[in-house]
């Protein structure tokens, strides 16, 4: 599944990129979050989620690459829980005043049977979380 959009900030692109170039802050904003702990170049993050009548706790590791500074990076996240395996890998550039994000989502197991009609709204919110997340934190700044 491919997810884009963008998020309209109210401050310059050197803002923005002090809080998305900070792992530990950007890490926290994933929905359900109950700790986050370094190892190497990653972050493992503990955390609940559900969709539908499926919850519980799932557990991913979050990477950050191909990072251009003040310009963009990708984002990987791969988790497990639920009985099923999640693959995210977002490319996110950061513009004055907007962040733009391309994201492709790979679920397999459980969450996957319950198929698009479910899951979507959820990716979606998700997604919106996340970004809604790092909008607040940005403009606090």
């Amino acid at each position: 599944m491919k997810y884009q959009g963008e998020v309209k900030l109210n401050v310059d692109k050197s803002t923005i990129w002090g809080i998305l170039s900070n792992p530990e802050s950007v890490s926290s904003c994933f929905p359900g979050i109950k700790s986050i702990t370094k190892e190497g170049d990653a972050y493992k993050v503990v955390g609940s989620a559900g969709i539908g009548f499926i919850k519980g706790e799932y557990k991913a590791t979050v990477t950050f690459t191909n990072v251009k500074p003040m310009d963009s990076m990708t984002i990987s996240a791969k988790g497990t829980g639920l009985n099923s395996n999640v693959d995210i890998v977002a490319q996110v550039k950061v513009d004055d005043g907007k962040l733009t994000y391309d994201a492709e989502v790979k679920v397999a197991g459980v969450l996957a049977s319950v198929g698009a009609r479910l899951m979507d709204p959820a990716v979606n919110k998700l997604i919106s979380d996340l970004f809604d997340c790092i909008k607040n934190k940005v403009e606090k700044k």
